[in-house]
């Protein structure tokens, strides 16, 4: 597998063969049939592997680096959060969650193809087929971003709906960050009385 510090046209050059020659030899195994079950899980597992990171490298290399639209509306979330309890909310609560590389790429994704379905499977590329994909989909969701979520032939789909920010997610967003960091600086009950009054 290429390192992680090697740029993305480096790494898909260095990935590739590898990645013919697994899925050469799944088609082959396949077409023999009669290999044990287990030699064969373990060539698949092993394809979808080297293949999830040479497309993963592959799309590093139309990736622009930067979603300025991505970092727009947490600017205009952050903004909006501090306006509204700046004054009685500790600032560490107020910070905007989510702003990974994985969910700027998700994100850019999702834009590119703005009020368009886009299977799940598609979203696990930039991610190399991480479990979470799924997960920092949810994230961004969170975040106030309106995603829809279908479901087409047992595939699953997420749809970037709108560029719109519920900012009605604020509260239960602050509440998730002084939750996380253990209510240390206001207490719960105190915290709750802030977000309903606000």
């Amino acid at each position: 597998m290429a390192g992680k510090d090697q740029d993305p046209q480096g790494e898909w050059e260095q990935l590739r063969p590898d990645a013919l020659l697994a899925i050469r030899g799944l088609a082959d195994s396949l077409e023999v049939g009669d290999i044990p079950t287990q030699e064969l899980l373990d060539l698949y597992v092993y394809s979808k592997r080297v293949v999830a990171e040479v497309m993963g490298a592959r799309f590093d290399m139309e990736f622009p680096g930067l979603s300025p639209e991505f970092h727009r509306l947490r600017e205009d979330l952050s903004e909006t959060m501090v306006s509204r309890y700046g004054g009685s909310v500790p600032a560490p609560y107020l910070v905007v969650p989510y702003g990974s590389k994985v969910h700027e790429k998700l994100f850019h994704i999702l834009l590119q193809r703005f009020d368009t379905e886009v299977p799940a499977g598609l979203l696990r590329v930039p991610t190399r087929d991480s479990v979470h994909t799924e997960r920092r989909v949810r994230e961004l969701r969170e975040l106030g971003l309106d995603i829809d979520t279908k479901k087409h032939s047992g595939i699953d789909t997420y749809r970037l709906c709108s560029l719109n920010l519920d900012f009605s997610l604020i509260p239960k967003i602050i509440f998730n960050t002084a939750r996380d960091k253990k209510h240390s600086l206001i207490s719960r009950a105190e915290l709750e009385k802030i977000l309903k009054a606000g």
